[in-house]
């Protein structure tokens, strides 16, 4: 029972995807399995006829036992049981099972192509709508070898078990008509054939071991190496990367080893298949001609369908040894989605935001879980194209605060009100539409200067004057002017070849270009030196009153001309005001700014 559970739940997880696409296929190997077996039985009756006019039709029947229906078929057609006529049935039997194959194989590639693009659309769609306090707690190399890599598994599982099910299905037509040609010998090579079944099942049982580890193994690897590259520099200048890639190798290693393992157990398989055939064809002979002294017409085309059965036998074991072989990405690829579809944000609101008059946050706490309280009894309204800032120590919440903001994480207690109605009650997705947010470590994707900015937007004449607006307004135009290829220019793999305070401009021009009502700028000029600071600063100046702006910073020149700033500690606002007002009434603030050298 709990085997055909296991089998019945692969099957569920491609029916999920495919639907009643699956019975088509299976039908269509059917019809071609069927003709294919007419066919070969009407080679009896036309061994038969060899040398004369016409043959007799009870000594054809006795031959083909329960088959016999062929030639009554072509009795009934009024036609002579002569050479020519059969071989004109069996042309046009194989015809027809050629037309069958052909649709067979043609709907089967568009069956693959269908699965495969709806299970990638599905992860990144998954991806997208996860919520964000759950995504934090994926593992980064689980996904992304499972988007990347594994992905290519499941697509090899689902082929290996498709072709598993057709092999089956052709093997159960071959043994129907093995039985209805001669029953006794059938009975006698299902038999054998049923008993190699134990051989196989313990090289299954290795490879899907072998699988699954290699899989584990293959998201520790990933893991690893995205860590290697984002650290690289570090890893570069102490020399720990010749001690890192130590631990880099054993995983290739490891994984190198259960491949290796897969690739002995498929050997195996493929070289025991052949022998295994004759030896049971061999012995239901002897078996039929020795005991059961059998006919050997009915024998030999029991024969003809057996030897193609024990064929599709040994294919319904190969392929289920490559099914097995890519299970551990199947499984790996099933878990995934469910974490993806477990960990998916509730935004099913369809009112949209269609502009930002106000956002109000009152008397509002957040905790992670209910140990801890990271942000408490927090009062906050953004409005009129106003600038705010935080500001505090790390871990007094600043980071916290922004993310609730945006609508990453939501209120444990207290309201967050979005134009006078609750955020939740607004689809969130418009909401983050209407957001800008610039990061400490810009997001540059290797791609043009272009597209970095205007988010891969069609190069239109409205959005190319729009985007030299905003290259203007980033003071970037001297840099995009400079370049050979303009805004064409390819910018490298995360921005390496600019500068960081040109990453910072092209940042905020892609959020210009946006037309963004709420511009976030989390600590987006602390990496920065002091001239680039400055000038970012004037960027961040020259914006004021065009939107509302928050802006998060340790470095206080960067919030000097917010209309209020709030000084937070421990989760809470401590205190708030503009610049000047805090030096007054704050000694922590005023320490703050002369630590800083003001």
């Amino acid at each position: 029972m709990n085997r055909v559970a296991k089998y019945f739940r692969h099957f569920s997880f491609f029916y999920s995807y495919l639907g009643n696409r699956i019975f088509l296929l299976i039908a269509l190997s059917l019809l071609g399995g069927f003709l294919d077996g007419f066919g070969l039985a009407l080679f009896i009756p036309l061994i038969q006829v060899a040398g004369k006019a016409q043959i007799d039709k009870a000594e054809a029947a006795q031959s083909l036992g329960s088959l016999d229906f062929l030639l009554d078929f072509i009795t009934w057609s009024g036609l002579e049981l002569s050479a020519v006529v059969i071989l004109v049935f069996l042309l046009v039997i194989f015809v027809l099972k050629g037309i069958f194959k052909y649709l067979e194989s043609h709907y089967k590639v568009i069956v693959q192509m269908f699965f495969v693009r709806k299970i990638r659309y599905q992860m990144v769609d998954s991806l997208g709508g996860m919520e964000y306090k759950k995504f934090l707690g994926l593992d980064a190399g689980r996904v992304q070898n499972t988007l990347s890599g594994e992905i290519y598994k499941i697509v090899s599982a689902y082929v290996a078990y498709f072709n598993t099910l057709q092999s089956f299905v052709l093997l159960m037509v071959y043994v129907v008509l093995a039985l209805l040609a001669n029953f006794q010998f059938a009975l006698v090579v299902s038999v054998g054939g049923y008993l190699t079944n134990f051989i196989f099942k313990i090289i299954f049982k290795y490879t899907e071991s072998a699988s699954l580890n290699n899989s584990k193994l293959s998201h520790k690897y990933q893991s690893s190496l995205i860590q290697a590259v984002h650290n690289f520099k570090y890893l570069k200048a102490t020399n720990y990367f010749q001690k890192y890639k130590l631990k880099l190798k054993s995983y290739v290693d490891q994984i190198e080893l259960e491949q290796k393992k897969i690739g002995i157990f498929n050997a195996i398989l493929m070289a025991a298949r052949e022998p295994l055939v004759i030896a049971i064809v061999v012995g239901a002979i002897l078996v039929q001609i020795k005991l059961l002294d059998g006919n050997i017409a009915a024998i030999f085309l029991s024969l003809m369908f057996f030897y193609r059965a024990l064929n599709f036998i040994m294919l319904v074991q190969t392929n289920w040894q490559a099914f097995t072989s890519n299970l551990g990405g199947l499984h790996v690829g099933m878990e995934l989605l469910k974490d993806l579809d477990d960990g998916k944000e509730e935004d099913s609101s369809e009112l949209q935001v269609d502009h930002i008059k106000s956002l109000n946050i009152v008397n509002v706490g957040f905790s992670y879980n209910s140990t801890k309280k990271v942000l408490s009894n927090i009062n906050l309204k953004i409005q009129d194209n106003r600038s705010y800032a935080f500001v505090g120590k790390s871990g007094s919440g600043k980071t916290t605060l922004t993310n609730l903001i945006v609508g990453l994480v939501h209120p444990t207690e207290g309201d967050f009100y979005l134009n006078g109605e609750t955020l939740r009650s607004f689809n969130l997705a418009s909401y983050r539409s209407k957001i800008g947010y610039i990061t400490q470590e810009p997001v540059i994707f290797n791609d043009t200067i272009f597209n970095n900015i205007t988010f891969w937007s069609e190069k239109t004449e409205a959005n190319y004057s729009k985007f030299l607006h905003a290259v203007k307004l980033a003071h970037l135009t001297e840099l995009v002017e400079s370049l050979s290829e303009k805004e064409d220019t390819i910018l490298g793999d995360s921005g390496s070849l600019i500068s960081g305070g040109q990453k910072q401009r092209i940042s905020i021009a892609r959020e210009l270009f946006k037309d963004a009502e709420l511009l976030i700028f989390d600590e987006a000029t602390s990496a920065l030196d002091s001239e680039t600071e400055q000038m970012i600063q004037q960027n961040i100046d020259s914006l004021k009153g065009t939107c509302n702006i928050v802006l998060v910073a340790h470095r206080l020149s960067t919030v000097k001309n917010a209309d209020e700033i709030l000084l937070m500690k421990d989760g809470e606002v401590e205190c708030r005001g503009s610049f000047n007002h805090l030096i007054e009434i704050s000694p922590a603030f005023k320490s703050m700014v002369e630590l800083q050298e003001f």
